[in-house]
């Protein structure tokens, strides 16, 4: 079955059961999803970003779930660029495990022999349970470390009861006194990665605010799939012409593909030129960085405003179960929440713009 058809069967049960399901989780390994930016090194594909963000808008047009946790996934493994050969060796020496977890610096280490000592808890987990190794940002006494963790040192806690992404697992995650080798705590900023690339040049901290907002827009793009669908096919209740016969609905339907078509292009030309300047060796001006910031949380906005109208369109039939549309809904509310895509990034663009001098420093 193609790897499309194949989510949005297992779509439904995935999101009773709040995890992905069996097949789909292994033809995403079968077809090398978590690793699409990974290093060759690794079974990677080394995949551009600008053609990253379109496999991940695809995946969450099938289902926000899949496509979130593919973002996740490809983008914790990403770090095999940047920790030392030694230490990706053996985090990313299978081509089959997956890598997930938390960048938040919520772990707290004390320095002893060979490394450090690590309690802490973490919230938004998405695909720990499905992880051979599991990221945890953590604070060093040399300061914020992405750290990696052997999955057996970490307890899962069953707190994802959410509105939307319900097949995320995004549960939190502690551990306690766990041993963290020097080797296998990295911040990706300001250092010589273990293997050089672009990709070590692209802001950092811009790779999450890029998926969320890819996400986002294949979410509003499924709406519209589903709308026009339903448009054709219904015809409300004391009305006697299809929805698709509406001038109302009509309207509706050219601005909704008009709002997510102008954001999606706002996205890959922010992105395309970030990505060209990364290729030259280039690090991104702040002005650059900026422009992409703003233009994924004005992805992220005009999505979930798409969903929301492709929603009302559907009237009575949008609110069941059996319904794409009330899925859209939730989970495109519930990934434009995180807050990379915030309204608080417009903020920081226009304060670069208007010569204010914002903090960038996780831009």
């Amino acid at each position: 079955m193609d790897l499309h058809a194949l989510i949005r069967a297992e779509a439904p049960l995935a999101e009773q059961q709040r995890a992905l399901t069996e097949p789909v989780l292994a033809a995403l390994v079968d077809h090398g999803v978590h690793r699409l930016i990974a290093p060759k090194r690794y079974g990677g594909s080394e995949l551009g970003l600008p053609d990253w963000s379109r496999e991940v808008q695809e995946l969450s047009r099938s289902d926000a779930s899949t496509g979130w946790t593919a973002m996740t996934t490809t983008i914790s493994s990403s770090l095999a660029w940047y920790l030392p050969v030694d230490a990706a060796d053996e985090v990313f020496g299978d081509p089959r495990a997956l890598i997930a977890g938390t960048a938040a610096p919520l772990g707290k280490a004390v320095e002893t022999d060979g490394g450090y000592r690590v309690t802490g808890r973490w919230g938004w987990g998405s695909a720990v349970t499905h992880a051979s190794w599991v990221i945890g940002g953590t604070l060093t006494p040399v300061g914020p470390r992405l750290a990696v963790y052997p999955r057996e040192d970490v307890t899962i806690h069953d707190t994802w009861h959410a509105a939307g992404l319900r097949a995320t697992s995004s549960h939190e995650f502690s551990l306690t006194d766990a041993f963290l080798p020097s080797r296998r705590a990295v911040w990706p900023i300001g250092i010589t990665p273990g293997i050089e690339g672009p990709i070590t040049v692209f802001p950092y901290f811009s790779f999450l605010a890029v998926g969320v907002a890819s996400v986002c827009l294949g979410v509003a793009r499924r709406a519209i799939d589903e709308i026009e669908a339903l448009a054709v096919e219904k015809v409300p209740q004391y009305a006697t012409s299809r929805l698709a016969e509406q001038t109302g609905v009509q309207i509706e339907l050219a601005l909704m593909e008009a709002r997510l078509s102008s954001a999606t292009a706002f996205l890959h030309e922010a992105l395309s030129a970030a990505w060209d300047a990364a290729l030259t060796g280039a690090a991104a001006a702040d002005p650059v960085k900026a422009r992409l910031r703003l233009a994924c949380s004005f992805a992220s906005g005009e999505a979930t405003d798409v969903a929301q109208k492709a929603f009302a369109a559907g009237g009575g039939s949008s609110v069941f179960e059996s319904s794409a549309l009330q899925r859209c809904l939730r989970d495109v509310h519930v990934a434009a929440q995180h807050t990379v895509v915030s309204r608080r990034m417009l903020e920081t663009y226009s304060m670069l713009k208007l010569g204010l001098a914002p903090d960038m420093t996780r831009f």
